[in-house]
């Protein structure tokens, strides 16, 4: 008999009469098997979640930053990587050939990691019935489902839907191991943890959890030693694979997330409503989860609360102790299988109807927070729901309708941006969203993030003679802000390289930025 994580009710047992809130399913076995199987309405759902409304959220500067690397050729990505964000080079050199058959709309540019959140939603309900039953791992992937992290993130271009993919697909093939272990599961398994590693680093933390799976499923057979040494030689080979982005990454932290503050003790349960995506529902699906304790499998459950609680802890200690800090809700998604799991046991427990009213509830209390996370300017509500105060989301979509309905041929560009600027993207987020026939020059535009092999581009060293001798004769000044006084948005020497020539004929505001019109004197 193959190893398990704890022990199940003999099937040979037979009961005179099925409980009456498990004769509801047995109605199922009537239905063709497609239909029937407990991935598919999960992976269903999260793909209407995840499609409703994608193209509405205004692409923010984490995307831009995603959009400004992908147009790049593979090999100046690769080149780029060896000196910055060598950590989503993965999933920058997979979009760079995404968009190169379907585009860089919004939807092309973001439904990969749509479709990666519906795989993980189905890796969730395979991970549910294997540790528990189908009922349980049907309802897990439509909790997770229900998240609106999972909705949020899956309509981001960035790489965090393929982690959470990764880490729910590791489960799964780690459960497969656990129960036969053959070489061809473990090499399997070996290749999950590596696609995790070169999708994000941070993520396998969910490796400490894995080994208390494997060391409850040794415990109950302690003969079997390919459990351990599968396992082992497993994580080695994917470390190895994964060990060029370890060091190239060591090396970029500092500078890559230097910025991210160090988190306090309340950070451990304050964080949770920004990894699940709203206050009201996590309560709601951790209540559910602590209901999971009852179940027949102990072994199981104690590894589902291991996947949520020991990663979460062990990135808040190396986050307090090292030199730089991981503590960031969007770093750990990938807790959230576990928690879908440990929900959709929790759930399966009470009766049919019960089940049904839980999911009920728990949909209705995600309802305002995917309202929120599917809006305009959502995408800048990176801690969700706690308020972004530290600036105003920049509407590039509406700037760059304002510039786009006030054009005239020949108008050129300045974004008010400093060196230390450039990050926020405004001069790629307008462009992004121009006409194709709104054709703007940018007149202090220097070195390109492509010829820098760095993410952002540089300004022109000399703002007066990028002017030149017959300077165009109106210039959009597009800037992060700057109602007040556009020209302040602009370093010194070139608001002064402006002003000298040229007079404000207008200026308008949206959010997060001002658009104005100089006129030549």
């Amino acid at each position: 008999m193959p190893p398990t994580l704890s022990s199940a009710p003999d099937a040979s047992e037979r009961r005179p009469e099925q409980p009456r809130h498990r004769r509801g399913l047995d109605a199922l076995h009537r239905v063709p098997r497609p239909v029937r199987s407990v991935w598919l309405w999960p992976v269903l759902a999260t793909l209407v979640v995840g499609l409703y409304h994608v193209t509405v959220p205004v692409m923010w500067h984490d995307e831009l930053a995603t959009l400004s690397v992908v147009r790049r050729p593979a090999g100046d990505i690769v080149d780029m990587i060896r000196h910055v964000d060598a950590v989503h080079g993965t999933y920058y050199l997979f979009l760079h050939f995404w968009i190169s058959v379907f585009g860089e709309s919004p939807l092309a540019m973001r439904l990969p990691s749509v479709l990666a959140m519906a795989g993980a939603a189905g890796c969730t309900a395979l991970a549910g019935r294997r540790m528990f039953d189908a009922r349980a791992g049907l309802v897990a992937g439509l909790v997770f489902a229900m998240l609106p992290t999972v909705a949020r993130y899956g309509q981001e271009a960035r790489s965090y839907g393929f982690v959470v993919f990764a880490a729910a697909a590791a489960l799964v093939l780690l459960l497969r191991a656990l129960e036969r272990p053959t070489a061809l599961r473990w090499l399997a398994y070996a290749a999950a943890l590596c696609c995790s590693g070169y999708l994000h680093l941070v993520s396998l933390v969910y490796l400490a959890p894995h080994a208390v799976g494997v060391a409850l499923a040794w415990w109950r057979d302690r003969r079997n030693w390919r459990l351990p040494a599968g396992f082992v030689g497993a994580v080695l080979a994917a470390v190895a694979a994964a060990y060029p982005l370890v060091h190239l990454s060591g090396k970029q932290a500092a500078r890559q997330i230097g910025w991210i503050g160090r988190p306090v003790f309340g950070d451990l349960w304050n964080i949770w409503p920004q990894i699940l995506g709203g206050t009201s529902v996590t309560v709601a699906v951790l209540t559910v989860a602590v209901l999971a304790v009852g179940s027949k499998r102990p072994g199981s459950v104690l590894l589902g609360w291991c996947l949520v609680l020991i990663p979460v802890g062990a990135l808040w200690v190396a986050s307090t102790h090292g030199s730089v800090s991981y503590f960031m809700p969007k770093y750990m998604f990938f807790v959230l299988p576990g928690v879908s799991v440990l929900a959709g046991a929790g759930l399966a427990l009470v009766r049919l109807r019960a089940t049904l009213a839980g999911l009920a509830v728990i949909g209705l209390l995600a309802l305002p927070d995917q309202r929120v996370l599917h809006g305009t300017l959502s995408h800048a509500k990176y801690v969700y729901p706690v308020p972004v105060t530290w600036f105003d989301p920049l509407d590039y979509r509406a700037a760059a309708r304002l510039v786009a309905a006030g054009y005239h041929p020949g108008d050129a560009a300045a974004f008010g941006q400093n060196q230390w600027q450039l990050w926020w993207g405004v001069d790629i987020g307008v462009r992004y969203y121009l006409p194709e026939d709104v054709v703007l020059r940018d007149v202090f535009a220097g070195q390109s993030g492509q010829q820098r092999d760095d993410l952002w581009p540089t300004m022109t060293p000399d703002p007066k003679a990028a002017l030149g001798t017959t300077p165009p004769p109106r210039i959009w000044l597009v800037a992060k802000d700057g109602g007040q006084d556009p020209f302040g948005t602009l370093p010194p020497a070139y608001a002064k390289a402006l002003q000298e020539r040229y007079k404000l004929d207008h200026v308008k505001t949206v959010s997060g930025m001002s658009v104005s019109l100089l006129v030549r004197r």
